[in-house]
């Protein structure tokens, strides 16, 4: 018996604990909840989040080759910020100024003044308020063997000194000269192409770029730009033989300029300015450097293109003010290369952008020569003689 006292002695009484289930639920879910909360206002703050915060209204656009700094990531943020989201349809200039159902968009945007001209026209007493929230110089794009071709040509020269100059000085009326006489690359450098020297250019009957650059050929070729319809008509047929040797044309030319393979597709390309720039700032964001093979050649009669935004609605007005307004909409077209229009030069300072980047500046306006387009009947009637239009 007294064995089994001590040992009934040594065992403990079963002890039952209460355990509170909200502190042990709060002790799992308040460290990631306050995590959460700090990161959501973070992005909040930042205008990365809208989501059911916000109301946000579906602008319908019909955007010409300016559908690049819509598709910007940072510009879609932006946007969304002040409540707006931009749904664009692409299309070249000339297709949507003549052929689309204006009154299906809320606001469009071509490329250049011709086309933003013969919207208005269309338009007629409906609404249509212009926007000019920036401007580009039309461009000539091509590789640093064949500009120093045409520098051997007597056609070009670099615009500074030093090994390799990204910007060339391009004579227009020479260069036209040399196309006219059926002249090749390798006349110029034996390593080069046997292929003509010639520029290839957007189709004319839809894009703007092609439709300036054969302004740009007949106003180096007759030093005037077309007055009439009959004249416009004569100039045409003095040019077309060279822009119908290019071929087949397409829409754009910098997608396929700016590819690895784009010595295939276009030695020499018509393209705007910020399209150029707005690749070596990718580059460099990208960690890969500057690209110094691809140059630029601005031609000596320069053609700046400052197209209009032209909104139908009052959201289109929306969004064409805030392009003229908003200032991280602008710094962004800094940052995408566009020249904004704007009396605050150290907020929207395009060279000093580009010297933050390490991104030489160009020369876009050396010389108070222009290239003159014709007037809006006279230009249309040299377009569809040339491109063979189907307006």
């Amino acid at each position: 018996m007294a064995g089994n006292e001590s040992e009934g002695a040594g065992v403990e009484e079963p002890k039952f604990r209460v355990v509170d289930t909200r502190r042990r639920f709060l002790s799992w879910f308040v460290p990631p909840a306050g995590v959460f909360v700090l990161g959501f206002a973070a992005l909040l703050f930042a205008g990365h989040v809208t989501g059911p915060l916000q109301h946000i209204t579906v602008v319908r656009a019909m955007i010409a080759s300016k559908r690049d700094f819509f598709a910007d990531e940072q510009v879609k943020r932006i946007l969304l910020s002040h409540g707006y989201q931009v749904q664009v349809t692409p299309a070249g200039s000339f297709e949507l100024a003549e052929t689309a159902d204006l009154d299906s968009y809320q606001f469009v945007f071509p490329s250049g003044q011709a086309a933003g001209d013969r919207v208005y026209e269309r338009r007629g007493t409906k609404h249509a308020s212009g926007y000019k929230p920036f401007f580009t110089p039309l461009v000539l794009a091509t590789f640093r063997d064949y500009a120093e071709a045409l520098v051997k040509a007597g056609v070009a020269r670099p615009q500074s000194a030093g090994n390799q100059p990204l910007y060339y000085r391009l004579e227009t009326k020479p260069l036209v000269e040399h196309m006219s006489a059926g002249d090749r690359w390798q006349n110029y450098n034996p390593r080069l192409s046997g292929n003509r020297l010639l520029v290839q250019s957007p189709d004319p009957c839809r894009s703007y770029s092609g439709a300036a650059y054969v302004g740009l050929v007949a106003y180096a070729t007759y030093g005037h730009p077309a007055a009439t319809e009959a004249e416009a008509d004569e100039q045409a047929r003095g040019i077309k033989p060279m822009l119908d040797a290019e071929g087949q044309h397409s829409d754009d030319m910098a997608p396929k300029f700016f590819v690895p393979e784009g010595r295939s597709f276009a030695t020499v390309a018509v393209i705007y300015e910020h399209q150029y720039l707005a690749y070596q700032n990718r580059r460099l964001a990208n960690g890969l450097g500057l690209d110094t093979d691809r140059v630029l050649l601005y031609p000596s009669a320069q053609h700046e293109t400052a197209p209009d935004l032209i909104s139908f609605s009052p959201e289109g007005d929306a969004i064409g003010s805030l392009l003229m307004t908003d200032p991280a909409l602008r710094r962004r077209a800094v940052e995408l290369g566009f020249h904004v229009y704007s009396a605050d030069t150290a907020q929207f300072d395009f060279a000093g952008y580009l010297a933050e980047r390490h991104i030489p500046e160009p020369a876009t306006a050396n010389t108070d020569d222009e290239t003159w387009l014709p007037k809006d009947a006279p230009f249309r009637r040299m377009i569809d003689a040339v491109g063979d239009c189907r307006w």
